[in-house]
């Protein structure tokens, strides 16, 4: 991976010639990430590139999710019930605030 530091997007060759190069480069503050930039393809419908990183994001969560519940797994059915419980009034506190 490319990194790009947040003061390098004032350089627009740099950062063409950065995604020509690699494709990708992730952008950093501080040397934190906080964007990925992706070069774009002539060919390629920028709405449905932004569609499939949204479905591949969506897709990492549930992986971790399975991950983490499969280090859960000696939960009782008492706790999972507990932990449904607790979320819902969660959610529920959230909804009303809104």
């Amino acid at each position: 991976m490319n990194y790009l530091a947040i003061k390098d997007l004032k350089a627009p060759l740099l950062v063409r010639e950065t995604l020509e190069t690699y494709g990708t480069a992730l952008v950093t503050n501080n040397g934190v990430p906080m964007a990925l930039m992706v070069q774009i393809g002539q060919d390629e419908n920028p709405l449905e590139l932004e569609q499939a990183i949204r479905l591949a994001r969506a897709r990492l969560a549930v992986s971790a999710i399975r991950r983490d519940s499969q280090k859960r797994r000696d939960l009782s059915m008492e706790d999972v019930d507990k932990e449904i419980q607790a979320m819902r009034k969660e959610r529920k506190k959230r909804l009303v605030h809104v």
